[in-house]
C-alpha cells in the first residue's frame, strides 16, 4: 500500500504478486486505471469473465473517446459490448460487419431499434425491417419501407399484420405525383409497389 502511494505501482504490483495476491494487483491497476494491465492479469488466471469483460469495455472506451475506431472494434468484440460495436461499424461506414450484428444480438432486445435506426438512415431496408420485426414493431417497419420508398415489402408488411392505411397512402403519393403532371414516376412508384 505504501507504494501503491508513493505512486510506485510495478513495484507494489510485484509486492502483491510475491504474496500471492494477484486479486489486489489487480484491483490496483483497476484502481489507476491501467486496464490493459489488468487485462494482462487477468489472461494468466484469475479473475471472472465479468471482470475481464469490464476490463476490455474500458480499454474500448479509451479508443472510443480518441475516435481510433478500429482498435475500439477489437476491445468491444472481446467485451461483447454490441451497442458500441455497432456505434464504431457505423462511424468507419463499415456496413457489411454491422449488418452482420443483429444475429448476435437476442430477439426483443433494446438495443435492435436502433441498428434499426442506424440501417434505416443508411437505406439499408431489409436489415432495418428484420431488426423492427424481432424487437416486435411491425408498424415501424412498415414506415421504414414507405420512407425508404420499398412500396412492396411495404405493402406485402402491412398485409401481412393487417395495416390496411399502406394502401390508401400509396394511392395519396400516386394521385399528387399525376397531379403534378409526374406519370412516369407514379408508373414507376405502382411498379414498385407490385401493382400492374
Amino acid at each position: 500500500e505504501i507504494s501503491a502511494y508513493l505512486k510506485k505501482f510495478d513495484e507494489a504490483e510485484a509486492l502483491y504478486r510475491e504474496i500471492d495476491r494477484k486479486d489486489l494487483a489487480i484491483e490496483l491497476r483497476n484502481r489507476i486505471g491501467d486496464y490493459s494491465r489488468v487485462v494482462q492479469l487477468l489472461q494468466t488466471g484469475g479473475g471472472t469473465d465479468a471482470v475481464i469483460a469490464k476490463a476490455w469495455d474500458r480499454i474500448g472506451l479509451h479508443f472510443f473517446e480518441r475516435c481510433k475506431w478500429k482498435k475500439a472494434v477489437h476491445s468491444f468484440t472481446q467485451a461483447n459490448n454490441y451497442e458500441k460495436l455497432a456505434d464504431c461499424y457505423f462511424r468507419m461506414g463499415d456496413y457489411e460487419k454491422l449488418a452482420t450484428l443483429p444475429g448476435a444480438i437476442p430477439d426483443g432486445s433494446p438495443l435492435l431499434p436502433n441498428l434499426a435506426g442506424l440501417f434505416e438512415c443508411v437505406g439499408m431496408a431489409d436489415e432495418a425491417v428484420e431488426c423492427y420485426l424481432r424487437s416486435n414493431d411491425p408498424k415501424s417497419a412498415v414506415d421504414c419501407c414507405v420512407n425508404l420508398n420499398r412500396w412492396d415489402k411495404a405493402l406485402s408488411l402491412a398485409e401481412q399484420y393487417d395495416f390496411p392505411q399502406v394502401e390508401g397512402l400509396l394511392q395519396r403519393l400516386a394521385s399528387e405525383l399525376i397531379q403534378k403532371d409526374r406519370q412516369l414516376e407514379a408508373v414507376d412508384l405502382f411498379r414498385r409497389a407490385n401493382k400492374p
